[in-house]
């Protein structure tokens, strides 16, 4: 039985493996996926890593592979939005998300830009806000952690 190589961004976990399932079940063809940061993944396409299918929650990395002759071709076929995640018990009445962003008293995590899609839209947002809120957008990239989705970043955990 023939075995198809993909490499998916982290992203698509957990929607991916029933994707497969069907597929499967309605080709015959098996399937290895191997999930990580999509620039990440696409640096080791470009370095020689072979697969036959490369799902990228961003266009960019998919167009570049395109550009370069490594990949044949490209089309989207689902979407991603950026979600704010704040504990509860730390949200006043007057809080909107853009507060909440600027607090001090908070922690900002987010993906490594450049190398994880979410770390990219992330900092196309601080880019936005920048424009429509002099020095807002430029304070929280200073504050931002980039904690995962980069090449020294810590494993992310298993799903349980």
């Amino acid at each position: 039985m023939t075995t198809l190589r993909l490499l998916a961004a982290g992203s698509l976990r957990s929607v991916w493996p029933p994707l497969m399932a069907a597929f499967s079940a309605q080709s015959g063809l098996r399937t290895e996926t191997d999930f990580g940061p999509a620039g990440l993944l696409r640096q080791r396409i470009e370095q020689g890593e072979n697969c036959d299918l490369f799902a990228s929650a961003n266009l960019q990395h998919p167009a570049k592979l395109v550009q370069q002759r490594i990949a044949m071709n490209m089309g989207r076929f689902a979407a991603n939005a950026l979600c704010l995640t704040v504990k509860r018990d730390v949200v006043t009445n007057s809080d909107n998300w853009l507060s909440l962003l600027l607090r001090d008293d908070l922690r900002l995590a987010t993906s490594t830009p450049l190398c994880d899609p979410s770390g990219d839209y992330t900092w196309q947002l601080f880019n936005n806000i920048e424009l429509a809120h002099p020095g807002c957008g430029e304070k929280l990239k200073q504050k931002a952690r980039t904690l995962v989705g980069g090449p020294d970043s810590l494993p992310l955990p298993p799903e349980s």
